[in-house]
């Protein structure tokens, strides 16, 4: 009798943990919208002051796999007077199938610096961009998630001031902190 009860009890249980278990549909468009801060470092007239800066990332891709979605990226980054528009390939990747699961992105691109306003003796440029990340998804529906994530942005930029006769370049590698709250559909 006992023999029986345990047989019933170890088959319900595993019944249960193996629906627990069972992968959802794999929806192949992904796409996210990340809003946050980057946090560093702004070194001016030889003083260092911490800066917190706006940010607002939009990915949108292909996923072939839960743990490799490929696509693009673009947004706004907010650096002292410049704002820089990021173009970049991404990837995406989430580590489990379940309700919360780590996620990672890695985006590498240029960021342009064509809506950034500029002054009457002033040019500015944009440059290389580099991104990673590492966060939590939360799902709260069957194809929405809530993420949370946190990274290291590298922005490369270049300011060029013309007074009179002559010019100051000053090329710049920002490298920031990104700390971002995001929705994923």
């Amino acid at each position: 009798m006992k023999l029986l009860y345990l047989l019933t009890l170890f088959l319900f249980t595993s019944g249960i943990t193996m629906a627990q278990s069972e992968e959802q549909p794999l929806k192949r468009y992904m796409g996210t919208v990340e809003l946050g801060y980057l946090y560093g470092n702004n070194k001016q007239n030889d003083i260092d002051n911490f800066v917190a800066a706006p940010s607002v990332e939009i990915f949108n891709g292909f996923r072939l796999h839960r743990l490799l979605t490929i696509g693009a990226t673009t947004g706004f980054d907010f650096y002292n007077n410049l704002l820089i528009t990021p173009f970049a390939l991404g990837i995406r990747g989430e580590v489990f199938n379940s309700r919360i699961s780590p996620i990672y992105s890695i985006d590498a691109g240029y960021g342009s610096s064509f809506l950034s306003h500029e002054a009457d003796m002033e040019e500015k440029k944009g440059g290389w961009m580099f991104n990673p990340a590492l966060g939590i998804r939360v799902r709260s529906g069957h194809s929405t998630a809530y993420t949370f994530a946190a990274g290291y942005k590298t922005q490369e930029a270049e300011t060029s001031t013309f007074w009179g006769r002559g010019m100051t370049d000053q090329k710049i590698t920002y490298k920031r902190l990104s700390l971002q709250l995001g929705f994923m559909f």
